[in-house]
């Protein structure tokens, strides 16, 4: 579906999970489509986070970091629905009984820290939502922590005409589409003019160059 609505550059961020982050990236080899790999975490103060990587190696490496902050508990089907994992073809091949729809056992700036010491990018999600927020769980945004940007809602995005290489207490502005379905995909993109984000080492330099 990117490529059907000709995107250049996604990331699959699931909630403390990467599987099918991967997975997207060996799909994307068929596709004009490059897909950086991530995740979105949820830490100990219940704060999105979300994270982007060079490659699959260091995304692996955080999983198993990701599995041993989990909490004990199986999911809760009744409540979160049942977590599958699909292989190449779409197919499901896998249930995945782990809680991942709860915060993990470590607060925002050590997961930070894990990030930038797997040599990844850290980003809080949707700052501006009411709930899993920097906002709304601990009501201020430090212009001094040790974030590479801030994701803001693609609503805040188009309502206040953001684009890339805008900051907000001096970070570099980014917005996601949020899909949750297939058809979700492409309805909402930045526009990247100057062609300068065309992988993660590009994003990188990209939010490098435009940090205050």
């Amino acid at each position: 579906m990117a490529s059907k609505r000709n995107l250049d550059v996604i990331s699959i961020t699931d909630h403390n999970t990467v599987q099918h982050s991967i997975m997207a990236c060996q799909l994307s080899k068929k596709e004009q489509v490059t897909v950086i790999p991530g995740v979105e975490l949820t830490s100990r103060e219940e704060v999105h986070l979300l994270a982007y990587f060079p490659d699959v190696e260091s995304l692996l490496k955080l999983e198993k970091k990701i599995d041993s902050y989990l909490p004990k508990a199986s999911n809760n089907t009744k409540i979160f629905g049942y977590q599958v994992r699909y292989d190449l073809n779409g197919e499901i091949v896998e249930l995945d009984n782990k809680l991942r729809q709860t915060a993990l056992d470590i607060g925002l700036d050590k997961l930070v820290e894990l990030i930038h010491n797997l040599g990844g990018l850290a980003v809080p999600a949707h700052i501006d939502k009411n709930r899993f927020s920097m906002l709304s769980q601990l009501g201020f945004l430090d212009p001094n922590a040790n974030f590479d940007a801030v994701e803001i809602s693609k609503f805040k995005w188009r309502k206040e005409g953001f684009c890339l290489s805008d900051t907000l207490d001096g970070f570099p502005v980014t917005a996601g589409s949020d899909s949750h379905a297939i058809d979700d995909i492409g309805l909402f993109f930045m526009e990247d003019i100057n062609d300068e984000i065309r992988g993660f080492t590009s994003l990188k330099d990209f939010f490098g160059k435009h940090k205050q």
